[in-house]
């Protein structure tokens, strides 16, 4: 759970964010909650990082009864692939050269319990797989490169 306390037109607001999924955010705001259907959210990467700003998709992919819907990935212009929650890595679904369609799951992570499938987000080819199954990732983190 994260608080934020924003200043809007002269406005004090307190945000704590309650609950994410891929697809909503159930947020509370000077106290009233809200739900707020999620189509795109810009990301920027910390100026450390190596890309610059990377749109988190939402668009749902097949589940199995267990698994909740998938996380779409961070993804820049180049095809790196980051995660968009910190978590650990439960899959592996790709090889380095396996090519890949947009849509593909690439591999599976858990964050808050929940299994997120991390999707492709364009056509290409496996370059690099920066993870292992097992690895505890920070959100932003680079996962696959996609060439």
């Amino acid at each position: 759970m994260k608080e934020y306390k924003l200043k809007i037109n002269d406005n004090n607001y307190t945000v704590v964010i309650k609950d994410v999924t891929d697809d909503a955010v159930l947020a509370e705001v000077n106290g009233k909650k809200y739900v707020v259907h999620i189509d795109t959210i810009a990301n920027l990467i910390p100026a450390h990082e190596p890309q610059e700003t990377t749109l988190l998709s939402t668009a749902p992919s097949p589940t199995t009864p267990s698994s909740k819907p998938s996380s779409a990935p961070l993804t820049t212009d180049t095809g790196t692939i980051v995660t968009p929650i910190p978590g650990q890595i439960i899959s592996i679904n790709v090889s380095r050269g396996e090519q890949v369609r947009a849509g593909q799951k690439l591999l599976v992570l858990e964050a808050m319990k929940l299994e997120n499938s991390i999707t492709a987000t364009m056509d290409g080819t496996v370059s690099e797989i920066f993870v292992a199954e097992g690895d505890v990732v920070n959100q932003g983190q680079v996962l696959i490169v996609l060439t």
